[in-house]
C-alpha cells in the first residue's frame, strides 16, 4: 500500500498547487507595463531564435503578426530599438510578398495598415521620421478612399472589412504621431461606404465581402474583436454602440469562465484557421484580442477579467526578466497578449458583463487533493 500513499501524497501536492495557481492568477494585480516589457524582453529572443519562421508554418500570417505584435507592445513601454528591429524585420520580402503584388495598394491592407500602426508608434517615440510616415498615411488613405466599398484587397481579390478598420485608424494614428491630426469628421465619407457593409440584424460589419461589396460572410469574433479594438479612433461617438453590440452577441460565460465567441450566440460553427479551435463555440485568439478591444472602449471590468484569464490559463513562467506562456510553444499568441495589455485603458465606466466563476475552478482543481488526503487517512487507519 505504499504506492498508494505516495500516489495520494502527489494528487494532494499537485490539487493544491493546481489550486493556488487559479486563485493567484484571479487575485493579483492587472498585468502592467513591467510584465509587458518583460514579455517583449522573452519575444525578443524567441524571434532572434526563428519564432516568426515556425508561426509562419502554424498560421497564414503568423510571422508577421508575431513581429509587428511585438513591436507594438514594445512601443507601449517605450522600447524604441526592439520597434525599429521589427520593422526592419516585418519589410524583409519574405514577409511582405507572402501577401502578393496588389494594385490597389502593394502588399495588401492588412500587411500595410498593421505596418503603419509601428511606423506611427515609432516616430511618437523618435520624434523623427514625419515626412515618411505622412507619405505612407496618404498612401493607404488613398487607396482606402478610392475603393467603390472602402476596402480594399488584404491578398488578391480578397476583402476584409477589419483589415480596412485597421488600415484607417494607423492612418489617424499617423498624422497624430506626425503633430498634422485629422479630425475623425475627415473620413466621414469613407465611414459611409464602410457603414453599407455592415450586417442589417446585428449592426455589425460583415467578416468577408466580394469586391462589389456583398457580404460573403456575417459578422466573426475573430474579425470583430480587431475592429472594435480600433473603431474609436474612427467613429468615437458610435464606438459604445458598436462596442454594446459586440458584446451582446458574442461574448459569453462558459465553464465558469468568461470568452468571446467565434459565431454570435445561437450560431453553431466549425473554426477555422481564422479563429483557431473552438471550445464550446469560444475562440482563444478572438478572447485575447478583446483584451485589446476592452481596454480601448474603457470596459476596465472585462479587460481585468480577460487579463486574469490569460494568466490561469496560459501558465505563465517568468525568470532573468522574461515571461511566457505555455513553455514558449506559441510565441503569436504571447505577442497578441503582449499588445492587448499595452493597450492604454480608455478612462470611461465600465458597462456590466460577464463574471468569472473562477472559485470553482480552484475548488474543482482542490477536489482530488482533498480525496487524496483522505485516501492517505483510510489507508493509515486501516492499518
Amino acid at each position: 500500500m505504499r504506492w498508494l500513499r505516495a500516489l495520494a501524497a502527489l494528487v494532494v501536492v499537485v490539487s493544491l498547487a493546481s489550486a493556488a495557481h487559479v486563485t493567484y492568477a484571479f487575485v493579483q494585480p492587472v498585468s502592467g507595463p513591467d510584465r509587458v516589457a518583460a514579455q517583449v524582453a522573452w519575444l525578443d529572443r524567441a524571434i532572434d531564435d526563428g519564432a516568426p519562421q515556425r508561426m509562419q508554418a502554424l498560421f497564414p500570417e503568423g510571422a508577421f503578426f508575431t513581429q509587428v505584435l511585438t513591436g507594438l507592445a514594445a512601443a507601449s513601454v517605450d522600447d524604441e530599438p526592439t520597434v525599429a528591429a521589427m520593422l526592419a524585420a516585418s519589410a524583409e520580402p519574405s514577409v511582405k510578398d507572402g501577401f502578393g503584388t496588389i494594385a490597389a495598394l502593394d502588399g495588401g491592407t492588412f500587411y500595410r495598415g498593421w505596418r503603419l500602426l509601428l511606423l506611427a508608434e515609432q516616430a511618437r517615440l523618435t520624434g523623427q521620421g514625419h515626412r515618411e510616415l505622412l507619405a505612407e498615411a496618404d498612401a493607404v488613405r488613398h487607396a482606402l478612399d478610392a475603393a467603390a466599398t472602402g476596402v480594399p484587397p488584404s491578398y488578391p481579390e480578397q476583402y476584409w472589412p477589419c483589415d480596412a478598420v485597421v488600415a484607417m485608424a494607423a492612418v489617424l494614428r499617423a498624422h497624430e504621431a506626425a503633430h498634422q491630426p485629422l479630425h475623425p469628421v475627415a473620413v466621414a465619407d469613407w465611414r459611409t461606404k464602410l457603414n453599407r457593409l455592415r450586417d442589417p440584424a446585428s449592426g455589425l460589419l460583415g467578416h468577408q465581402i466580394d469586391v462589389f461589396g456583398h457580404v460573403l460572410e456575417g459578422p466573426r469574433g475573430s474579425s470583430q474583436t480587431i475592429i472594435q479594438a480600433y473603431w474609436p479612433d474612427i467613429d468615437p461617438q458610435g464606438a459604445a454602440e458598436q462596442w454594446q453590440r459586440f458584446t451582446g452577441l458574442f461574448l459569453v460565460r462558459e465553464w465558469g469562465l468568461v470568452g468571446v465567441r467565434e459565431h454570435p450566440i445561437g450560431t453553431d460553427a466549425a473554426g477555422d484557421v481564422d479563429s483557431g479551435p473552438l471550445i464550446a463555440g469560444v475562440s482563444a485568439s478572438a478572447s485575447a484580442v478583446t483584451l485589446a478591444a476592452a481596454r480601448r472602449n474603457g470596459d476596465a471590468d472585462l479587460a481585468a477579467t480577460l487579463d486574469h484569464e490569460a494568466e490561469y490559463l496560459g501558465l505563465p513562467l517568468e525568470w532573468s526578466g522574461e515571461r511566457r506562456f505555455a513553455f514558449g510553444l506559441l510565441p503569436v499568441g504571447d505577442a497578441f497578449v503582449a499588445w492587448a495589455r499595452g493597450v492604454p485603458l480608455k478612462p470611461v465606466p465600465s458597462p456590466v458583463t460577464p463574471q468569472p466563476q473562477w472559485w470553482v475552478h480552484a475548488l474543482a482543481l482542490l477536489l482530488p487533493g482533498v480525496l487524496g488526503a483522505l485516501l492517505v487517512t483510510t489507508v493509515r487507519r486501516s492499518r
